[in-house]
């Protein structure tokens, strides 16, 4: 039955584990394929045509598993590759940066969003957040030095204190919402928070898991069983290190690891 495929998630690194911890959580019942790139990882610092043909890797390597629907857990990827792997996937795929720009645009007053270097170079937020508030008020800064940070694992040190301190500088005070626009951020909210205390801060993979949740309603359907579901996780390349940090990205045990040949 198609109901009972699995969601598969994919992501250019570990960062994406965040979407998986939201989806675990809205949608225990879900069986899961968790599908990270960590022998190219970032995709952030990449062209355009690099990382639209890694999308479309991904993607056809996530059909094996005959998915019922594909999330780009990657703001990058998502910003890139979502409409050439749209065109070509034979299920529905959603990215994370509709569902986020969505949120930001109901926000009151301006928008700021944070994101890798080719997610904020590429517009794809602004547009996204004036497809429903024309009129919005937006600041971008490219974060460059944040997923490193995250990938290491120092989700609460001075150093990404003072990192992140130099980042949000950037943005004006009169932005009290931002965007965190990239998976793994939400694993630095602790510093990020002590740099810019009462920020209204949207995490894309929670509004993402939502996103999934009203497409499951609809067409798509829920898994029929009641159980909790799997979850698989596959990455291009496993060090003990990655599963250690994905461990905290999940806020669960990883379990065995699957390393897949691209």
């Amino acid at each position: 039955m198609k109901a009972d495929r699995p969601i598969g998630v994919f992501d250019s690194g570990i960062g994406g584990l965040t979407v998986i911890h939201a989806l675990r959580r809205l949608l225990p019942q879900e069986d899961l394929v968790y599908l990270g790139d960590t022998a190219r990882l970032p995709y952030g610092t990449k062209s355009h045509r690099t990382i639209e043909r890694y999308t479309l890797q991904m993607g056809e390597l996530l059909q094996r598993c005959e998915p019922k629907l594909i999330v780009i857990a990657c703001n990058t990827a998502s910003a890139h590759g979502l409409p050439a792997l749209q065109a070509v996937s034979p299920c529905p795929v959603i990215g994370v940066i509709e569902p986020g720009a969505e949120a930001a645009a109901e926000q009151p007053g301006p928008v700021g969003i944070i994101g890798t270097l080719a997610t904020v170079s590429s517009g794809a937020y602004e547009a996204a957040i004036r497809r429903h508030d024309p009129a919005k008020v937006i600041h971008s800064v490219a974060c460059p030095l944040l997923v490193p940070l995250a990938e290491e694992g120092w989700f609460d040190d001075p150093v990404t204190d003072s990192i992140c301190r130099r980042y949000l500088n950037q943005l004006p005070f009169e932005a009290k919402t931002v965007v965190l626009g990239c998976t793994h951020y939400p694993t630095l909210l602790a510093s990020l928070d002590r740099c810019r205390p009462g920020t209204r801060w949207i995490d894309s993979g929670l509004v993402t898991a939502k996103a999934v949740d009203r497409l499951l309603q609809g067409s798509i359907s829920y898994r029929t069983a009641s159980a909790r579901g799997e979850l698989r996780v596959q990455l291009t390349d496993a060090s003990s290190r990655l599963k250690e940090v994905g461990n905290r990205f999940l806020e669960e045990p990883l379990g065995d690891v699957e390393v897949v040949e691209i």
